[in-house]
């Protein structure tokens, strides 16, 4: 029998405490991450235009509501389909027409790195081009550029790499998982970023056949007051209280990511809509005691996600559920 997409959004706060989901799964998370995500990667047979794709994403634009296409564009990763020299050197072009510092963003983009300096970052770009041709030369086929990055970060330096060479090693799972994990979190909150919360979703939506997934996303309500009222790092301290909030309210297995800015995504596995709804609200009741000095909040959208679906459309219609949720609650306090 076919499941059908739904769509709801976190409703008002219930006068008495909702009962907590009594689903197996429903242990406490036992780290700020959450969740050891999976890598997966292929090579589609069309791949999408990253022209469009890069350029969308360095330039600001308005978030669509109903756009499916233009909103992937503005939120994918540039280096998600770069598998060619010449498509990697497009990505460096755009990206180097739209900022002063191309290389220091284009590590960023990569592999999460920020304390480069630009000419650093323009150097050790360089090398892991190079560095990815060899490993696609001694491997036969084409390596992702961002996996050359993470061979090149965890290779050893030894006296025949004294001109600052790099040779193709062989890096463990479980080395290069940490890596990963190292390289795609998120400086403030230790969360997974947008990326690797995409890709872990990619693969349970594709691995998925009787199971019951739900994407929640989530938006923080008077976060920008208390940045502009109390400072930036009050703020963060705002943001990584949610993932605190998080690791006492959300299943072993469920993953919190910080998508950018004040908006998190949640994923949730074996749940249906009505359990993920609970979810969200022991998420917000913790979160709202943990900030209730500062009277903080969140709304959410939460979406059930169909057979065959993209990733892309389950986050775009979690979101746009949450900016109805998210009208609701200005009316209501208005009201």
């Amino acid at each position: 029998m076919t499941r059908k997409a739904e769509v709801v959004s976190l409703g008002a706060r219930a006068s008495s405490p909702p009962t907590p989901s009594t689903s197996p799964r429903a242990a406490r998370l036992p780290r700020t991450t959450l969740v050891r995500a999976r890598r997966h990667s292929s090579v589609e047979s069309r791949l999408p235009d990253v022209d469009r794709k890069v350029e969308a994403i360095s330039s600001p634009m308005q978030h669509p509501q109903n756009d499916t296409e233009a909103w992937q564009l503005i939120h994918e990763d540039p280096f998600d389909q770069a598998m060619s020299d010449e498509r990697i050197e497009r990505v460096v072009s755009v990206i180097s027409a739209r900022s002063a510092a191309p290389y220091t963003e284009l590590l960023r983009r990569l592999v999460g790195i920020e304390d480069m300096s630009e000419v650093e970052a323009h150097a050790f770009f360089r090398r892991v081009v190079q560095h990815r041709r060899t490993l696609s030369a001694a491997l036969g086929r084409p390596v992702h550029i961002r996996v050359a990055a993470l061979d090149l970060l965890t290779a050893r330096p030894t006296k025949s790499t004294a001109r600052r060479d790099s040779h193709p090693i062989i890096v463990t799972p479980s080395l290069l998982e940490k890596a990963f994990e190292v390289a795609t979190a998120d400086g403030v909150t230790g969360l997974p970023q947008r990326a690797h919360f995409m890709n872990l979703l990619r693969h349970e939506l594709r691995q998925r056949k009787r199971r019951s997934l739900c994407v929640a996303f989530v938006d923080l309500d008077g976060f920008k007051r208390v940045n502009d009222e109390h400072g930036h790092a009050r703020g963060d301290q705002v943001l990584r209280l949610l993932a605190e909030a998080a690791r006492g309210t959300l299943r072993e297995g469920d993953v919190l990511a910080r998508i950018g800015g004040d908006e998190f995504a949640v994923l949730l596995l074996d749940a249906s809509p009505a359990e993920a709804d609970a979810a969200l609200r022991r998420l917000r009741d913790r979160f709202e005691q943990l900030t209730a000095p500062l009277g903080t909040s969140f709304s959410a959208g939460i979406a059930l996600a169909g057979i065959g679906e993209a990733a892309e459309r389950v986050v775009m219609r979690a979101d746009q559920a949450m900016y109805r949720q998210k009208r609701s609650r200005a009316a209501a306090l208005s009201g």
